[in-house]
């Protein structure tokens, strides 16, 4: 069954958006890049990211990106969409981090635009942070 989709007049600057976790895996970025056709060696090959001296696969930033869309979509429900999204990448996380997906509402205005800020967190660093603003479906 379909969730219910929130509505802007129940919503108010400072509502918390439900937590979401995601451990990823090497295959999961293998995964990733084959949907994104990024087959950069940095985001999938274990020993061309130690010779760079990393400690592992990097996550591809534009993983955040859709990060951010279905920790806020999956909270309002299918009858919002994307209009817009900003985000900025603070530091790395690699293949075997544990990513924390955190938001608030920011802005409900009189359009039926609904901005929220959201961060992915790696312990206590900040990954990425995004502005994005949602528009009920018409």
């Amino acid at each position: 069954m379909i969730a219910a989709s929130r509505a802007a007049a129940d919503m108010r600057p400072g509502d918390e958006l439900p937590v979401e976790e995601k451990t990823f895996s090497s295959t999961d970025l293998v995964m990733y890049a084959g949907a994104t056709w990024d087959w950069h060696r940095l985001h999938h090959d274990q020993d061309f990211a130690q010779g760079m001296g990393l400690s592992a696969p990097v996550i591809d930033g534009q993983i955040y990106g859709a990060l951010f869309a279905k920790h806020l979509t999956a909270w309002l429900g299918p009858r919002w969409f994307v209009s817009r999204q900003k985000f900025r990448m603070r530091a790395m996380a690699f293949a075997g981090d544990t990513l924390r997906t955190v938001g608030e509402v920011g802005e409900v205005r009189g359009d039926g635009v609904v901005a929220l800020t959201q961060r992915i967190m790696k312990g206590e660093i900040i990954v990425a942070e995004a502005t994005t603003e949602v528009r009920p479906v018409p």
